[in-house]
Formats: C-alpha cells, sequence, structure tokens
C-alpha cells in the first residue's frame, strides 16, 4: 500500500512516520514531497498511489493549486494547522482533515478509517459525517474578540484588533499592545492561546516563547542558521523575536496568505 507524503515540517513529518511505523507497518511512504511542484511531478510520474497525506501550506504555496491541476482518484487525509480550508479540502477526495498539532490518536483514527475502507468489498466511500463535523466546526468556530489583562493593580480588557504579540517568560504570559511598550498580564498560557483562543490566521507563534499578530509585523531580516529576525510595532524583545528554524517555511506562507 502506497503512500504519498506532502509536508515540509521535518517534525511533522517525523511525528507521521513514527505513527506509521508504530502502528501501521503495512503501510508503506512510497514518497515524500515538500513543494507544490515536487508534489505535482510526484503525482504524473506514478499515479497509482493508494493515499495521500498531504500539507497544504507547503514550501511554495497550497497544494490545492497541484490537485487542481492533476488527476487524483485515490483519498487525501489533510493535515494542517489551518481550519479554515476544510470545505475546500472536501473538493479533493478528503478522507479526513486533521489539524496540527497532530493528535497521534487523532491519526491513528484516520487510518483506520482508510484500512476499513480499503478491506470493504463494497465501493469506499468517505464518512459523511466527518464533513458534518468539520462543518460545524467551521461555521462556529469564535475566536476571542478581547483579553482581560492585569496592569499593575488594574484591569483592562484590550481588543485582540490592538494585541502585537504575547509572550511567556517564567511561566507568566504578557501580552503587548501595537505602538506600546506596556505589557500585561494574561491568564492563558501559549498553547491554549494558539490552539483554541486565536485565529491562525491573524496570529502565530514563531517560536517556543512568543505569538504574533500579524497586523503588528513591521519588518524580517536573515538571522543565524537559517532563522527570521523580527521587528514588530510596540514592544523590543531582543532575541525572542526569531522565527524558529523549523517553522520559517510555514511562517513565510502564512504571511503570504
Amino acid at each position: 500500500m502506497k503512500i504519498l507524503l506532502a509536508e515540509d515540517e521535518p517534525l511533522a513529518l517525523k511525528k507521521i512516520k513514527i505513527i506509521l511505523e508504530r502502528n501501521f507497518p503495512h503501510f508503506e511512504i512510497f514518497e515524500t514531497v515538500e513543494s507544490v511542484a515536487e508534489f505535482e511531478d510526484a503525482i504524473n510520474s506514478n499515479d497509482n498511489y493508494d493515499l495521500l497525506l498531504c500539507d497544504i501550506h507547503l514550501a511554495d504555496g497550497l497544494v490545492f493549486e497541484a490537485l487542481s491541476r492533476v488527476s487524483i482518484t485515490c483519498p487525501i487525509i489533510f493535515i494542517t494547522a489551518y481550519d479554515s480550508y476544510s470545505l475546500e479540502a472536501f473538493n479533493h477526495f478528503c478522507l479526513d482533515y486533521i489539524l496540527k498539532p497532530i493528535d497521534e490518536d487523532r491519526l491513528i483514527e484516520a487510518f483506520s478509517k482508510y484500512d476499513r475502507l480499503r478491506n470493504d468489498s463494497s465501493t469506499p466511500k468517505v464518512d459523511t459525517s466527518v464533513f458534518e463535523q468539520i462543518l460545524r466546526n467551521y461555521t462556529s468556530k469564535n475566536y476571542k474578540k478581547r483579553f482581560l489583562a492585569k496592569f499593575g493593580s488594574k484591569f483592562k480588557f484590550i481588543p485582540t484588533e490592538e494585541i502585537s504579540c504575547f509572550y511567556s517568560k517564567d511561566g507568566i504570559t504578557y501580552l503587548m499592545k501595537i505602538g506600546s511598550t506596556q505589557k500585561f498580564i494574561v491568564d492563558y498560557n501559549l498553547n491554549v492561546l494558539v490552539e483554541e483562543l486565536l485565529d491562525p490566521l491573524k496570529f502565530y507563534r514563531i517560536n517556543r516563547s512568543v505569538i504574533i499578530h500579524l497586523d503588528g509585523l513591521m519588518e524580517m531580516r536573515p538571522y543565524t542558521n537559517g532563522r527570521l529576525s523580527l521587528t514588530i510595532d510596540g514592544p523590543n524583545l531582543e532575541d525572542a523575536l526569531v522565527v524558529a528554524r523549523e517553522k520559517v517555511s510555514d511562517f513565510k506562507n502564512w504571511i503570504n496568505q
């Protein structure tokens, strides 16, 4: 059983391979690609893949660009950090749609579903309940519009569009406003913020310590070891505003969305 894996994030790629090897040793990743161009070449040169695993944001654009130009007849499991493409995904033989960070049990469930469909003597069909669930989540998703933040002994509501960044230091999460150097304390850690409360089209976690707001981004510069150094409107966090090396490709796709 041959799989084509389209993924340009090394950590995500490694995790997918480990999950497959551990739980589905009969699944073979026949080829791995990192860009839309490579994906299209792989499909054109080998049209007998059994399953496609596709990140949506690749090194040179969206995988949908290639899918619109090639003929696909096998199921696709999309694995992405963005829920905003779920409706588009179901135009392309989508078997499942998994959000990053990848949950192992969730990916195992998707592979098990494919295994059941593959071994079913009847014509394989996509489970429509998956589409219905994603549609409900997509249409009802409400990101936080303002945050209650503490400054000294006072509390203040700060609209999300006024936020320049969130950052974590010594176990405390701080919020900073665009055009200001004041810092406010909020009662959420960065994982909760990026996974549940912030719009991923507007906010991006550039490293372990910092989440930036797209509207506050002013400048990008090359940094050591293939990283990027950022300047945002407001606070000066010095070395904290560096995009981690493994995130640079995805970050560039994010700002070009």
